[in-house]
């Protein structure tokens, strides 16, 4: 009997590019899921939560592939529909309730990074402003947000900066926190659930490009989503530039699979590392559930691996919570 596969998305509300992306990702696990001959439904999630997942708890599914990104519009939310999935017992892909919220929070993800000796960047609260290290230099991020949503040069400052200091005093400890900032290298590393544990495929490296030679290297909300940017033409993504560096390869991939481990991780993932001058590589961030739309890295590492898209859902449809 046909697997019945129901793809769960976000309702779109602003139609930014970032949120408009969830719509790529579903018609392509869609194709997938139909090409592996699976029974497939597509709902949302938007302001009517209960009846949304009763809808879905209705269609009897095998299997949610939980394209969730955002609930009510806001990130910090995004566990909220596998959380009803899980106390109703229906199998969903992905990370699963513990690792999708404390992997989000990066404040807590960097936490448990220490926690697990893996390597990432010195961080402090809004209010610790006063520990800060007058010989390096820092950048205010937001806990909660993905897709580098509010993430900008602007917010990259030395504790001499005066102006800037003030600034960032007046964002909420809440929403926002101060984090090292790592000049170097910037590699994107996407994990893939096997039969056995992971396999971690091809880094990527981001290679910025004249444009920043006089900026900050950054991977901003423009670099990422905004095609006629000039951060976003000047941002490449580039496999094979380890292969004279197979030591620091080594380390990386021995940093993914501890990650796994260490964050409970299943089906897919995505982790981002700088690295420095020395070649030590520091986590910036754990991305359970990853963008998987056609122009991601994530389908870009898979297509560098060798695989197609239906292996890429196969392995992910396999690997439940």
């Amino acid at each position: 009997m046909k697997k019945k596969v129901v793809i769960l998305h976000n309702q779109l509300l602003h139609h930014t590019p970032d949120e408009v992306d969830v719509i790529r990702q579903r018609d392509l696990v869609k194709e997938a899921c139909e090409a592996l001959n699976c029974r497939v439904a597509c709902h949302t999630v938007g302001n009517d939560l209960f009846n949304d997942m009763v809808r879905v708890k209705h269609e009897q599914p095998d299997i949610v592939f939980n394209l969730v990104e955002a609930t009510w519009g806001k990130g910090e939310l995004i566990y909220f529909a596998p959380a009803i999935l899980n106390s109703l017992k229906i199998a969903y892909t992905g990370v699963p309730l513990d690792a999708l919220f404390v992997t989000t929070n990066k404040v807590l993800a960097k936490k448990i990074m220490r926690f697990n000796h893996l390597p990432t960047a010195d961080f402090f609260n809004i209010n610790e402003l006063d520990k800060l290290d007058a010989r390096k230099t820092y950048i205010a991020k937001p806990i909660w947000e993905e897709a580098s949503v509010g993430i900008s040069a602007d917010f990259i400052f030395k504790p001499c900066e005066k102006n800037k200091i003030e600034n960032i005093k007046q964002l909420p400890g809440s929403h926002y926190f101060v984090e090292e900032f790592i000049d170097g290298r910037e590699f994107n590393v996407s994990l893939l659930a096997n039969e056995k544990d992971v396999e971690v495929l091809p880094p990527a490296e981001i290679i910025f490009t004249g444009y920043f030679d006089d900026k900050p290297k950054i991977v901003g909300y423009n670099a990422k989503w905004e095609v006629n940017s000039d951060e976003y033409q000047q941002t490449n993504r580039s496999f094979g530039t380890l292969k004279t560096h197979p030591k620091l390869k080594e380390t990386l991939v021995t940093i993914c699979r501890q990650s796994w481990k260490a964050f409970n991780l299943k089906g897919y993932a995505r982790i981002d590392f700088r690295v420095d001058a020395d070649d030590r590589p520091y986590v910036l961030e754990i991305n359970g559930n990853p963008c998987i739309a056609p122009d991601s890295g994530f389908v870009a590492a898979i297509g560098y691996a060798g695989y197609d898209n239906e292996m890429m859902i196969k392995r992910i449809l396999k690997d439940l919570n």
